[in-house]
């Protein structure tokens, strides 16, 4: 088992005299609090690492050191080799029955290779008319983007989520510039890099929200057709509502009342504006727009008419960028990075050690739904099923296997908590949404709309691992987690007057609850 490392080594050593809490434990009497919300909430003293888990960390770390380095030599001494070592062919995948923990590894050193031209890094489309590529010679590189052709600006996955820890957030340096006219940033849309913890449980979340939210629009369409009269449903699954819709005799849906999702009911829970809905998408995606790598599946799209040329190239069909690289991003290269991205860890809340800031930490826990944040930014969700299937869409691989992870185990620790020792348990996910989309008024609004997604609209991010992400907001334009508060408009608004209108102490112990949304100190040998 890999342990990946996070932040310097003495992280492991304030790991030991830190004594933090998590999240999800009942805590010792002499933590509590008179203001104490929730017990777990408080969390609990960890025991002290002993000496042999201390080495056992150690060794981990070495071996990762070792792994990455051997790479890179042998990547000196015959270039490519490194990127080699990072793909997987999804013919292999099949033949080789890899578990998830191999597919594990392999993702994640795609994440942190660098892609070159001789792998597929951009593109040879210059000066073609009718494609929204860049004027420059292969591989094409641009900072800003042109339409939804992308840039590419980037080599690697990451060079821009790196922020408290490898697969974190970006800074503002990193920042994308999408939707653009390829030259000007002020034409363009931008955005800072999100962290990447805990995304599995995220789409497991949304595929049972969207399921139920399907199923209540099918069950009231079977009534309708029964009663021979309309019937009107509430749409609300997890706690969380969705508006509501009519459902006809005649099969027809009005959906007018839908809010927060699509009117197909799907929760896509990737984006800033929540426009993807699965990991394998937002993968795919990101690799075509920040490194022009392009999919075997999105060039068989394009060339059966159902995507545009102008956005991917006008190339034949396995080379629709024109680079002289017929095998970009294989279908095996998808499935490796949402076997990566499934298993990393999910963020903590740690209780500061000091028993003032303790009692601080509680009072802001209350504060927080004081002032209305928690109406969006839903403490907790549970989750019933805690795989997530994943599959080939290329059509040579129609026969291959579904492929399933399972997002409680495996991978990276810590993880989500069953709520109970049932044999079949259901589990906490404490990640501070609603996997909703809200108007945030005029002030937060993007430059325009994002397909059918409104320019004022995005989806409620969610706030675990938040203290390691400056800075803030979807283009970071906020430098302090204070400032992305004020910022806040349309259905937020009055919560933000009331953290303005809350006295400077209520203020602070927010703050200091916010700062305790984390992640877990990593051993790293730099």
């Amino acid at each position: 088992m890999k342990v990946r490392a996070h932040g310097a080594l003495t992280g492991l050593l304030l790991l030991v005299a830190c004594q933090d809490a998590a999240v999800g434990l009942a805590p010792p009497a002499q933590r509590a609090s008179p203001l104490q919300p929730a017990q777990r909430w408080l969390g609990y003293t960890p025991p002290t690492p002993s000496d042999v888990e201390l080495q056992g960390l150690l060794d981990e770390a070495l071996e990762l050191r070792w792994r990455k380095d051997s790479d890179r030599w042998l990547d000196a001494l015959e270039p490519g080799e490194q990127f080699f070592h990072a793909t997987l062919t999804q013919d292999a995948i099949d033949r080789l029955n890899h578990g998830p923990e191999a597919l594990f590894v392999v993702g994640d050193d795609l994440f942190e290779v660098e892609a070159r031209r001789q792998n597929g890094l951009g593109n040879a489309l210059a000066n073609r008319p009718d494609i929204l590529a860049g004027p420059r010679d292969a591989p094409n590189m641009r900072r800003v983007h042109q339409g939804d052709f992308g840039g590419p600006e980037a080599y690697g996955c990451s060079e821009c989520h790196f922020k408290g820890g490898l697969n974190g957030a970006g800074t503002a340096t990193q920042n994308t510039y999408l939707r653009g006219d390829g030259n000007h940033t002020l034409t363009a849309d931008e955005r800072n890099a999100p962290h990447l913890l805990g995304l599995g449980p995220v789409q497991a979340l949304a595929i049972e929200m969207g399921r139920a939210l399907q199923t209540q629009r099918d069950e009231a369409l079977v009534q309708a057709a029964a009663n021979g009269a309309p019937v009107l449903v509430a749409l609300a699954t997890k706690g969380i509502s969705f508006g509501t819709l009519t459902a006809h005799p005649d099969g027809s849906v009005d959906t007018s009342g839908v809010e927060g999702v699509d009117v197909d009911l799907t929760v896509r829970p990737f984006g800033w504006k929540g426009h993807q809905a699965t990991l394998r998408r937002a993968a795919e995606e990101a690799f075509r727009i920040h490194m022009g790598l392009v999919s075997t599946v999105l060039e068989e799209q394009v060339a059966a008419g159902q995507l545009p040329r102008a956005i991917h190239g006008d190339g034949d069909t396995y080379d629709m960028d024109r680079d002289g690289v017929r095998l970009e991003l294989d279908d095996g290269m998808l499935t490796t990075m949402v076997f990566y991205l499934a298993q990393l860890e999910i963020p903590v809340v740690r209780v500061p050690a000091d028993a003032t800031l303790a009692d601080q930490f509680a009072r802001g826990r209350v504060v927080m739904t004081q002032v209305g944040c928690t109406s969006c930014h839903v403490a907790e969700l549970i989750l019933a099923d805690p795989q997530v299937a994943t599959r080939p869409d290329a059509t040579v691989f129609q026969t291959s296997a579904t492929l399933q992870v399972n997002v409680a185990r495996g991978g990276e620790t810590p993880k989500i908590e069953p709520t109970s020792g049932a044999l079949n348990p259901t589990y906490r996910v404490p990640l501070f949404s609603d996997l909703k989309r809200h108007e945030m008024g005029d002030a937060l609004a993007s430059p325009a709309g994002q397909g059918n997604i409104p320019a004022t609209v995005f989806l409620t991010r969610p706030l675990w691992g938040l203290a390691d992400t400056a800075p803030y907001l979807h283009d970071g334009r906020a430098p302090t987690v204070a400032d992305a508060i004020l910022a806040h408009g349309g259905e937020a608004l009055q919560s933000a007057q009331a953290y303005a209108a809350a006295s400077a102490g209520d203020q602070a112990a927010l703050l200091v609850f916010l700062a305790g949304l984390t992640r877990n100190p990593r051993v790293v040998i730099p």
